[in-house]
């Protein structure tokens, strides 16, 4: 897959039970093409003219792909084998999202796999918060919502995380982008306290 120039993109791995998917090697692109002599430079502000000065460009966005994410939140049993999960961003090792920092969740993961998320498994009792997949987690909008039906023969455990991509631009600056990386693929990648098996049994 080609990639824009300038973004930083890199493969985090949680150290849990999803285990080190690799990294990714910056493709090569195509060199860029040559600007004809005549254009003009790009604008730069200026001072103490008076004149309305061209703004900067943004720094560009640097995604991050991820494998699952832990989260925080809780579980409830709608029917037999069928659990509605509230999912929110935090908890032990995720730094705090800010402005220029969000998560797109691509989908759910469950560790092992003997559940099935479903949108039908909640019903109407997501009460609008946003689908998990899909779902844009900003610090003002950090939880979404899926359901699950249990897919096979119960396990001990059934732990939720979230797959998708982490993206980081201004005001965040590029190490501030690697830092936060670290930290993610330094954390859990499945959340134990979202446990389905323990939600089914009565005790979530």
């Amino acid at each position: 897959m080609a990639r824009h120039p300038g973004r930083l993109v890199a493969l985090v791995a949680g150290a849990g039970l999803l285990g080190l998917l690799g990294a990714c090697d910056v493709p090569v692109s195509e060199p860029p093409a040559s600007v004809p002599p005549e254009q003009p430079p790009a604008a730069v502000p200026t001072q103490g003219t008076g004149a309305q000065e061209e703004p900067l460009p943004e720094a560009p966005a640097q995604p991050v792909l991820t494998t699952a994410v832990a989260g925080t939140g809780a579980g409830n049993l709608v029917a037999p084998d069928t659990v509605c999960v509230f999912w929110t961003w935090g908890g032990d090792g995720l730094p705090q999202l800010t402005d220029g920092l969000w998560f797109t969740v691509d989908h759910p993961a469950v560790v092992p796999q003997t559940w099935t998320a479903s949108h039908d498994a909640c019903g109407d009792s997501g009460n609008g918060v946003q689908w998990c997949d899909g779902a844009k987690i900003t610090v003002d909008d950090s939880t979404c919502v899926i359901g699950f039906v249990r897919a096979g023969t119960p396990s001990a455990q059934a732990l939720v995380g979230m797959v998708g991509t982490l993206t980081c631009t201004a005001p965040l600056s590029a190490p501030d982008c690697a830092s936060l990386t670290q930290t993610i693929d330094d954390s859990a990648d499945v959340s134990p306290d979202l446990d389905l098996e323990a939600v089914a049994a009565g005790g979530g």
